[in-house]
C-alpha cells in the first residue's frame, strides 16, 4: 500500500482543482479570498476554469458555522463579491488540507499550521503574497522551472502544472525586506479602517495571482531575434 506522501503526488485528479485559503477564524481574510479568487479565475478563464475549480475556506481557530464578521462582509460587498452572507466558518480538519491542491494562507504562520496537519502537504501550501509572488516571476520568465501553457487538456490540469513549479521555485524568489509583509494583517474587532487595510491587501494579492495565472497560461511568444526562423 502506497504511502500518504506518496498518494500525495502520484493521484491526485488534474481534471478538477481544489484551492483552501486558510486564516485565523474563517471570517475575515480567507473567505474574503476564496470568494474573490474564485470569481476572479472564473472571470478570467472561463466556463472551463468554473466547471473544474471548487475554492473553499477554513480558519485554524474558526467555530464551525459562524457567519463573516459584519465589518468583513460589507469589505467583500464593497470589492464586489457576490453573496458573501453565505459564508458560513469551518475549523480547518486534515480531510480539508488532503483533498486541497493548493492552500493559500492569509500569513506564514497559516501556511505552516495546514502543512503541521499534514506535512506531504507543504509542497502545495504557500503564504497567498508568497504565491503571487513566485507566479509572476513564472510568468515573467525570471525563473528556470517551467509551466506548460494552458492547453486541450484543461484548466486543472495547467493549474496543476503551475503548483508543481511554484513548489520548485520557492527560495528562489528573491524574499522581501520584512518577512511580516507576506504576512496579511487581521482585522478582526479592530477599527473600520483596519478592515477596509485588510480586504484591499487580500484583493490586490488576489488581482496579481490572477492577472500572472493568465499570463502564464499563455503561449511563450518568440522573441523578435526568432522571428522569421
Amino acid at each position: 500500500m502506497p504511502l500518504p506522501s506518496q498518494r500525495e503526488v502520484a493521484h491526485r485528479d488534474r481534471s478538477s482543482f481544489r484551492v483552501l485559503t486558510v486564516c485565523t477564524g474563517n471570517i475575515c481574510r480567507s473567505p474574503q479570498a476564496a470568494m474573490l479568487l474564485s470569481e476572479r479565475l472564473g472571470a478570467a478563464f472561463g466556463p472551463d476554469a468554473t466547471r473544474q475549480l471548487t475554492v473553499e475556506s477554513a480558519g485554524t481557530l474558526g467555530f464551525d458555522g459562524s457567519p463573516m464578521d459584519a465589518a468583513a462582509l460589507a469589505e467583500a460587498r464593497r470589492l464586489g463579491v457576490a453573496h458573501p452572507e453565505a459564508h458560513r466558518a469551518r475549523r480547518i480538519q486534515p480531510a480539508y488540507v488532503e483533498r486541497a491542491d493548493l492552500i493559500l494562507g492569509m500569513s506564514r504562520e497559516h501556511r505552516g499550521a495546514a502543512a503541521s496537519l499534514l506535512p506531504s502537504a507543504n509542497r502545495r501550501a504557500f503564504a497567498l503574497v508568497e504565491f503571487a509572488r513566485i507566479v509572476e516571476a513564472l510568468a515573467a520568465r525570471e525563473l528556470e522551472s517551467q509551466v506548460a501553457p494552458l492547453g486541450a487538456e484543461g484548466f486543472a490540469s495547467f493549474m496543476h502544472g503551475v503548483v508543481e513549479a511554484a513548489g520548485r521555485a520557492r527560495g528562489v524568489v528573491p524574499a522581501l525586506a520584512r518577512r511580516e509583509d507576506y504576512d496579511i494583517i487581521d482585522p478582526y474587532r479592530l477599527q473600520p479602517s483596519v478592515y477596509r487595510e485588510s480586504a484591499d491587501v487580500v484583493a490586490a494579492w488576489t488581482v496579481r495571482t490572477v492577472d500572472a495565472l493568465v499570463s502564464l497560461s499563455a503561449p511563450t511568444r518568440p522573441s523578435p531575434a526568432n522571428h522569421g526562423m
